[in-house]
């Protein structure tokens, strides 16, 4: 009869970085049938087809495996706006730019989003807390950077700070993404012009 470890043994060997990978994508599935919470190392193992020393030997804890998800997603989400905004000499056309594409970028990361959302309102330890903020964080500063440029060529008001700003974009953002299966109307378009247009009204200076 064979042992775990031997049957473990048996399959198929990977490449280090192909069964990081491996691990990762059989972690997003956990996550999204369990939530943050209620992944554990023994569920997350099995779901990957190794053994938990293998498991550990790429992610040193569930915290570890949450901040890989985390920095693929905001990498990701940063080089879009980058797409999005690189060689826009006009600020508020990039913001648009931005407000315009994220129904499409959250529905493309739909299962990441959620959750990473999850584990916002699951974590309740203080580290798991920071990589959550730095996730959003990073945003903030990409935005920030932004409207601050907006200020700058007097686009954008200036009575508002370009931090409050960002968060205000940020905070409408995740309220679209929490709410938009809601809406089964036929009229997405016009939902993603209205968001674009309500998200960035209150932050254009008024001639």
């Amino acid at each position: 009869m064979l042992t775990c470890d031997m049957s473990m043994s048996a399959t198929k060997r990977l490449p280090a970085e192909a069964r990081r990978r491996s691990i990762l994508d059989a972690a997003l599935s956990v996550l999204a049938e369990g939530g943050y919470a209620g992944m554990t190392t023994a569920r997350l193992a099995r779901k990957a087809g190794v053994t938990e020393p293998i498991l550990y030997r790429h992610f040193a804890s569930k915290r570890a495996l949450l901040r890989a998800l985390l920095d693929e997603v905001t990498a990701r989400m940063i080089a879009a706006f980058h797409q999005l905004t690189d060689g826009e000499t006009d600020t508020v056309a990039g913001l648009r730019r931005i407000c315009l594409a994220y129904p499409e970028l959250s529905s493309r990361y739909q299962r990441e989003f959620r959750i990473i959302n999850q584990a916002l309102l699951e974590a309740t330890d203080a580290r798991t807390r920071e990589l959550l903020a730095a996730h959003y964080d990073a945003y903030r500063r990409f935005l920030q950077d932004l409207i601050e440029q907006g200020q700058r060529a007097g686009s954008l008001r200036h009575d508002i700070p370009a931090a409050a700003g960002a968060w205000h974009m940020i905070h409408s953002a995740l309220g679209f993404l929490m709410t938009q299966e809601m809406r089964e109307d036929g009229k997405g378009s016009i939902h993603v012009k209205a968001f674009a247009d309500a998200t960035l009204g209150g932050l254009l200076k008024v001639p």
